[in-house]
């Protein structure tokens, strides 16, 4: 089977600026007709509503929010009674209002990529190396499967930013996260596309 010739976007910068420029290269993807769902993720909510105005009934926007993963976690720590479920519920419990978000962030990093210690730093790192968005458009499909939104083993669109905004955007083959990073290469998550992603990093 020959080789597939795709085009991927580059960017100058990170950052907000590039949204609607990975909206069009998405856009663009979609008229292979393979794919059903684009995760996105939620904050503010504006970026979703963006995604859902501009793409339109080419595919569904499927957004996934910081609390939602954190009630996954703590559903992932419940059922494990292991280190790694216990580090999970310690930190999940000591959350404060004004340290929520941190903490949020800091278990939905170890619930949904799994690593921790030493390890998780390197696997952290080395994903930061792609760039903020690419490490948050990596995390979505396995919190998207957690909080069942989308199924295991589907092709979709995965966004991330840095920051507002989305600057990268892939194409992966979902899995759920006790799965993702095992041996057998059927079960695992997979990026199978990059579509665009920034050049410079934060």
């Amino acid at each position: 089977m020959p080789p597939i010739k795709k085009s991927i976007i580059y960017f100058n910068q990170p950052g907000f600026i590039n949204t609607n420029s990975v909206i069009e290269a998405i856009k663009e993807r979609l008229k292979e007709e393979d794919i059903e769902s684009i995760l996105v993720p939620l904050t503010t909510g504006k970026t979703a509503t963006t995604f859902s105005k501009k793409i339109g009934t080419l595919a569904k926007i499927v957004a996934v929010s910081e609390v939602e993963a954190a009630s996954a976690c703590r559903r992932i720590a419940s059922a494990d009674q292991g280190l790694f479920g216990k580090l999970i519920r310690k930190r999940l419990e000591a959350v404060s209002e004004d340290t929520k978000k941190v903490l949020h962030r800091e278990a939905f990093d170890l619930a949904f990529l799994p690593f921790c210690g030493e390890s998780w730093n390197v696997v952290k790192e080395i994903l930061y190396a792609f760039g903020q968005g690419m490490k948050v458009a990596i995390e979505l499909p396995l919190a998207a499967v957690e909080i069942n939104k989308v199924g295991p083993y589907k092709k979709v669109i995965s966004v991330g930013g840095t920051g507002e905004g989305v600057d990268t955007a892939i194409v992966v083959r979902t899995a759920p996260q006790n799965k993702a990073f095992g041996k057998n290469p059927d079960t695992r998550l997979i990026i199978q596309e990059i579509i665009a992603m920034p050049i410079e990093k934060w």
